[in-house]
């Protein structure tokens, strides 16, 4: 057993943990480059788990030879390359075989407290397959690797104001505190990140450190609160309603609301902690089960929203729209679908006010709309269906509905709420490639009309 137990020493001592690590790699690489060609990662992840059983007839029968260090670290990333590449059955037979050796090494704090980096590998791929899988986590809480950034009231506040007014039909709204409160968490994540002086990185080690505490803390409680909304819409398929948390602590429980948003902002911080933070490839399978969760929790607001119809036309006598006019077009046909006595409470109304929680669903949306996992068609059916289509499709329409029709209003409301620079621009120029055609003003045949450019549509027409 290597005392120190450091990952870099376990990989040079231990076969089984280079051949998974090099797989690893492998399955990251054929994610960023869309290649089909699993040769390399299958030949390593064979000689991985041969390797693997060959030292299990030596370790682990006895206490004068325990599992080592390296044996956990391979299965551990056994574990993170099978969600990765998604296959989950394989998955939860690595999850199984980890979690009967972290036992028999005494359990993830005690029997690892040596080395803070394997109690990390380990945890990673626990939240890996838990989130993969929709299950809980396996291990326990490690109090030693988990600390908060100082949080900034960026949402809190100004989420508790907005829910105090008065609230329409289609009014959003988030009443999960605790998801607020996270989201707090993933700011203060974010700026660190963004302030960051890459060129002095050992004047930034505790702050590095401190990151990372925060990182394992908010996935744990992001892990925990999707169980719970999972056992929400168990309760809500088999007939009851549950209640949720309220924002204030010295009020009742409220029913859930068709726009409350309190699920859209955890599966959506949780993806931007893997897309954006984690640095893990938008078409990777494992990002799958996490975006049809995002999905389903957008339904009631995509609907009562109606962000998946058609765009309604515009009616013009041929002269050039100005925003003014595109404006109240908008209005226009929004009420063709919603009662007049509902448009005074619309959030469209309400974005003279604060915009917070408009925007979070904006977010969620381009969040959404970053996932570009490969849709596996055959003769007989779409596997996996088209959620980028959905994120795109919905993200657009309510571009439109609020007239965002240029870049530069998008950026701002994005950055709003959240923004890590280099990743969320890189993103924003491939999301604005899709949808900017699609918030041109619709016309009726025969019509001509000019929709209002963005800089960037500017500098093209010059």
């Amino acid at each position: 057993m290597n005392p120190e137990g450091t990952w870099v020493q376990a990989l040079q001592l231990d076969k089984a943990a280079t051949h998974a690590f090099i797989a690893m790699i492998a399955a990251m690489h054929n994610s960023l480059a869309r290649w089909a060609d699993t040769s390399t990662i299958d030949f390593h992840r064979f000689q991985a788990v041969k390797s693997i059983n060959e030292r299990l007839n030596l370790e682990g029968k006895d206490d004068s030879k325990p599992i080592s260090d390296g044996l956990v670290v391979a299965v551990s990333l056994l574990v993170n390359i099978e969600t990765f590449i998604g296959s989950l059955s394989a998955a939860a037979a690595h999850m199984s075989g980890l979690k009967r050796m972290v036992d028999l090494r005494g359990g993830i704090v005690d029997g690892f407290k040596h080395s803070s980096i394997l109690q990390r590998s380990i945890s990673w791929a626990d939240y890996s397959y838990a989130t993969a899988a929709h299950k809980p986590v396996a291990f326990p809480f490690i109090p030693q690797l988990a600390s908060s950034l100082a949080l900034h009231d960026r949402f809190t506040s100004r989420s508790m104001l907005a829910n105090m007014e008065p609230l329409g039909f289609k009014d959003l709204t988030i009443q999960n505190r605790e998801a607020v409160e996270l989201f707090e968490l993933l700011y203060s994540i974010t700026e660190c990140i963004n302030n960051f002086d890459y060129a002095s990185l050992e004047s930034t080690f505790g702050q590095r450190i401190q990151v990372s505490d925060s990182i394992y803390m908010i996935e744990w409680r992001l892990c925990h609160l999707e169980h719970a909304a999972r056992s929400r819409q168990s309760w809500k398929r088999a007939g009851s309603v549950p209640l949720l948390p309220s924002v204030e602590a010295d009020t009742q429980p409220r029913f859930p609301s068709p726009t409350d948003l309190s699920d859209v902002l955890i599966y959506a911080a949780h993806l931007f902690l893997h897309l954006a933070i984690r640095g893990q490839p938008p078409s990777a399978q494992r990002h799958r089960a996490l975006a049809e969760a995002l999905m389903s929790s957008l339904c009631d607001p995509v609907l009562a929203l109606d962000l998946l119809s058609e765009p309604k036309v515009y009616e013009s006598s041929g002269s050039q729209l100005s925003r003014s006019n595109a404006e109240q077009s908008t209005t226009a046909n929004l009420s063709a679908y919603v009662p007049t006595s509902e448009i005074s409470h619309m959030g469209i109304s309400r974005l003279s006010g604060d915009e917070l929680h408009a925007n979070i669903l904006l977010w969620a949306l381009f969040i959404g709309s970053c996932i570009r996992i490969p849709v596996v068609v055959n003769e007989y059916s779409v596997l996996g269906g088209d959620q980028h289509n959905f994120f795109i499709t919905a993200l657009k329409n309510y571009c439109r509905t609020r007239n965002i029709l240029d870049k530069e209003m998008l950026l701002a409301k994005l950055k709003d709420v959240m923004w890590l620079y280099s990743w969320c621009e890189h993103q924003l120029g491939l999301v604005w490639g899709e949808i900017a055609d699609g918030l041109r003003p619709y016309v009726t045949a025969g019509d001509q009309v000019n929709a209002p450019m963005g800089r960037d549509q500017q500098e093209q027409r010059q």
